[in-house]
């Protein structure tokens, strides 16, 4: 027998036993595994003519395959809903193990959020090895979520910030030179969605930028120096201040490489 009548429209929730429906009027052809079934004629009321016009039936696996994807979708978005619930909570441990499980899987939309958890408990943990294996946990999540989806302004976001964490654990140098990488993922999260405030900050502030690098020269410490001022020389310009900002960074750049060289 045909065990269930899926494909549900808007307004139908659940699946219905199709055998409930057609035996009080009748036995319908059908096939299964390819062998139909005898039937005989019957007389649908109007009502259930209207009925089944709005479901999609198909055979006993297309059925079980559209509820599966059915189920599966709902079950994404209640996940998806209870994450972010989670994280506005400030609950990024609770929220890494409701996601975890499901790290292996290829939807962007958990991964992306499974390694900001990843990088908010990072900056909670004291451990500098507990710490390190987050930021590398996460880097490999952002990376897989790039790869799978390159047009998500999210996905740029926490590539960039990643990139960026990642790349101090090899030392300053290694930090400069992804830089520019860093800069990239941040304009393309900004194309992708102008309004999130976080990729705006992330990029904003070109004047505290200058302020950190031309201090960090005070105190002689010429490598953190040159990462400051080399942030604030990539620094897209909004204003005029900014302009003059940047150029500012540049030229201490500049004299910062005349005197290694000497």
């Amino acid at each position: 027998m045909l065990k269930y009548l899926v494909g549900i429209r808007r307004g139908f929730s659940k699946a219905y036993n199709v055998s409930n429906i057609f035996r009080r009027h009748g036995r319908l052809k059908y096939s299964v595994n390819g062998m139909d079934r005898n039937y005989r004629p019957f007389i649908m009321p109007v009502t259930w003519l209207s009925f089944i016009a709005s479901l999609q039936v198909t055979s006993v696996k297309d059925l079980g395959d559209t509820e599966k994807i059915l189920s599966v979708k709902e079950a994404t978005e209640n996940l998806i809903t209870e994450a972010d619930d989670l994280f506005s909570e400030n609950k990024y441990k609770e929220l890494y193990e409701l996601l975890y499980p499901y790290k292996e899987s290829n939807d962007v939309e958990i991964l992306w959020r499974l390694s900001r958890a990843l990088h908010h408990m990072s900056k909670q943990q004291c451990h500098n090895e507990e710490k390190k294996r987050y930021v590398f946990e996460g880097y490999d999540l952002i990376v897989k979520a790039l790869q799978l989806n390159d047009s998500h302004y999210a996905v740029h976001k926490w590539y960039a910030i990643f990139l960026d964490t990642r790349a101090a654990y090899d030392g300053i140098k290694a930090r400069v030179t992804q830089l520019p990488n860093v800069k990239n993922h941040l304009l393309q999260a900004v194309e992708l969605n102008p309004k999130d405030a976080t990729t705006l900050y992330i990029l904003g502030y070109c004047q505290n930028l200058l302020m950190l690098g031309k201090t960090y020269l005070k105190l002689e410490k010429d490598e953190k120096a040159r990462y400051y001022l080399k942030l604030a020389s990539l620094y897209p310009p909004q204003t005029d201040d900014d302009l003059q900002a940047i150029k500012e960074a540049c030229d201490l750049l500049k004299n910062l490489e005349k005197q290694q060289q000497q």
